[in-house]
């Protein structure tokens, strides 16, 4: 389970060219550091009823091995009430990636990963974030493999 936030109902995709946008954005923005170590970076998300989830992966483009980084980003409900709030909860989040990437990369001996839920405020509003080496392409095709049937069960 990716979501902060249990629920019963299926989450919708975020559209994939928002997704394609985010990950262009942030691999132009990071390109020295991308092309030096041989990385890059992915965006998934997913729209919950209860709240909106962004997944942002650092991996590595020759080994699947390396243990990538990735930042999940959540925000409550009130974030995606509108159409508006939509898009400014998503642009916070390409904010509060680029804050948290550029920490990562500014210490070389950083490792402090977060794999429970933290708060964090950025512009005045309160989102949630952990931090894992979680591979989330590997998480969705092993979620795609097992059924929805199987997080049911756990669940209940």
């Amino acid at each position: 389970m990716l979501n902060r936030i249990k629920t019963e109902h299926s989450p919708k995709p975020i559209p994939q060219d928002w997704l394609e946008s985010a990950s262009r954005l942030l691999n132009e923005a990071y390109d020295k550091q991308l092309k030096k170590e041989n990385f890059y970076f992915d965006v998934f998300g997913q729209i919950f009823t209860e709240e909106l989830l962004v997944v942002v992966s650092y991996l590595s483009e020759k080994n699947e091995g390396h243990a990538p980084i990735t930042l999940f980003l959540s925000c409550d409900k009130s974030h995606i009430e509108t159409e508006k709030k939509v898009k400014e909860t998503l642009e916070n989040y390409l904010e509060i990636s680029g804050l948290f990437f550029d920490e990562i990369f500014s210490n070389k001996d950083w490792n402090e990963f977060e794999p429970n839920w933290q708060e964090v405020e950025h512009n005045k509003e309160k989102f949630f974030y952990k931090i894992s080496r979680e591979n989330i392409n590997l998480t969705l095709e092993a979620n795609k493999l097992l059924g929805e049937d199987f997080f049911k069960d756990e669940d209940e």
